[in-house]
């Protein structure tokens, strides 16, 4: 399993950096987890095969996790691609999507590939043959209750847990991508034999992730959409001298081996 991190910077805008966007490479097949603003273009840059990305996740709708999707779309036209594609969003937000996405001239009439829309489940599945996902809930819009049904709105955002299986089960390799989080404890069942921890620094404090994850043996954690006006490099290398821990910070385009 190979991890490309296409975005590492938080909401707030950074010049040179995009928003959320990971790629999960098994073989020749290749997933995405959220697509913020820039994916395409680093996408682009990476000099990624479009047709090896056959799904697309979003853990939910903010616009530092999602609205890079339009841009992707003509990109793969752009691109020729011709392989149907599958994009599960939030359920209550599929319909808004479909009607917004032809405002942007994007008409699925013009395209030469299907792209369709398909609701996120919190069931263990299998994405691949050999990938296994679990997507777990989080309460990091728990702050939109007041509006959610006034407007229509999911209040669930989503977490990602992804195991790759071989040898009939025997060796697995697991991948935590925590997306945004209301609390560090929401991955927190989740830690145990983690091959690879990729948690977000925005929404809860390093401090609060360095207390939690001490108790766990994870082969590498990498801190991902950090805000810009964070100082987080002192506890990083107290992780490090206090814990031996394996802690680094994304940039665009890292690529780890799992």
């Amino acid at each position: 399993m190979k991890i490309t991190i296409f975005g590492s910077a938080s909401g707030i805008p950074e010049k040179g950096r995009s928003q959320t966007c990971i790629g999960v490479e098994v073989g020749e097949k290749m997933i995405l987890l959220d697509v913020g603003e820039g994916s395409a273009s680093s996408i682009a840059g990476d000099g990624i095969d479009v047709d090896k990305i056959e799904k697309i996740f979003i853990s939910h709708t903010h616009a530092d996790h999602f609205i890079g999707l339009p841009r992707l779309l003509q990109y793969f036209k752009w691109k020729k691609r011709r392989k149907p594609l599958e994009i599960y969003l939030p359920s209550k937000h599929i319909e808004a999507v479909e009607k917004f996405l032809p405002f942007l001239y994007i008409f699925k009439e013009r395209f030469e590939f299907e792209y369709k829309f398909l609701p996120l489940s919190d069931k263990e599945f299998f994405v691949f043959e050999n990938l296994k996902m679990k997507m777990f809930p989080t309460k990091h819009l728990q702050k939109y209750r007041k509006y959610a049904e006034l407007y229509g709105v999911e209040t669930t955002s989503y977490g990602y847990l992804i195991e790759e299986i071989a040898n009939n089960g025997v060796e697995a390799k697991k991948f935590l991508f925590s997306s945004d989080l209301h609390s560090v404890d929401e991955v927190k069942n989740y830690l145990d034999g983690l091959n690879l921890l990729v948690i977000e620094c925005a929404h809860i404090e390093i401090e609060d992730i360095i207390d939690v994850v001490s108790d766990f043996d994870i082969s590498e954690i990498v801190l991902t959409h950090v805000s810009p006006d964070k100082n987080i490099m002192p506890m990083v290398e107290y992780a490090r001298a206090k814990f031996d821990m394996n802690i680094n910070l994304a940039y665009d385009g890292m690529k780890i081996e799992v």
